[in-house]
């Protein structure tokens, strides 16, 4: 098994996760960006600076690697940011430790955490040039917009952050890929799901999308 990483200021939170490594025998060791080979687990804090640039970063170079965040504020948009960023579980501190406690314990029973990929139909939306050609309304996690642009299908949350209104209704710029929140105007990249311009304050959560014929596929997370 892989080595647990931790990264992490908060004095108490380190010891109960340590502590709860301890007690199946494992342990975590310190945050080392370029030691490290296949890291099986990455805790850290979602105070840390940078911490949502780096996470993807992370996740593009270990996307087996199950990464749990600490939070310190129940803020919704924050929490479906860092799961955008690529964590796996998002927690309040005091929750946290006895959640990777049970994660180590399923470890130990060789299961794998990281939740496998399925792939979902879109309804396609009558389109014939850029901008956006499917939706679904009702995936297993939120409502996701797929959008054309140029030779990329792209799809991200069809939820802004600022105040949840429908990406799909916005206008979108064939130009720049980027589509505006009809309700506030706050722009995105459709295939980054980059933030251009606020009043929200965080990134879309995007997903793996392509055309199959006449079939919109869409790739998420498996449920249990």
């Amino acid at each position: 098994m892989g080595p647990l990483v931790l990264r992490a200021e908060n004095a108490l939170l380190k010891k109960h996760l340590r502590r709860q490594a301890s007690r199946l025998g494992l342990e975590f060791v310190e945050f080392t960006d370029e030691k490290l080979v296949s890291p099986k687990m990455f805790v850290t804090e979602l105070e840390q600076p940078e911490l949502l640039k780096e996470l993807t970063d992370w996740k593009e170079k270990w996307p087996e690697c199950y990464v749990a965040i600490s939070v310190s504020e129940p803020d919704k948009e924050l929490w479906i940011a860092a799961e955008t960023a690529g964590a796996d579980l998002v927690a309040n501190r005091g929750a946290l430790p006895r959640l990777i406690h049970e994660r180590l314990k399923l470890l130990l029973d060789g299961k794998a955490l990281v939740k496998k990929k399925v792939l979902q139909k879109a309804k396609p939306v009558i389109n014939k040039g850029e901008g956006l050609i499917g939706r679904l309304p009702d995936s297993s996690e939120d409502p996701i917009a797929v959008f054309k642009w140029k030779e990329s299908v792209c799809a991200v949350r069809d939820i802004c952050p600022h105040a949840g209104f429908s990406l799909a209704d916005g206008e979108f710029d064939s130009d720049s890929g980027v589509v505006t929140c009809p309700e506030h105007g706050s722009r995105f990249h459709v295939c980054t799901g980059e933030r251009i311009r606020g009043p929200a304050d965080y990134p879309l959560k995007k997903y793996r999308a392509f055309q199959d014929g006449e079939e919109i596929l869409v790739e998420i997370e498996q449920t249990e």
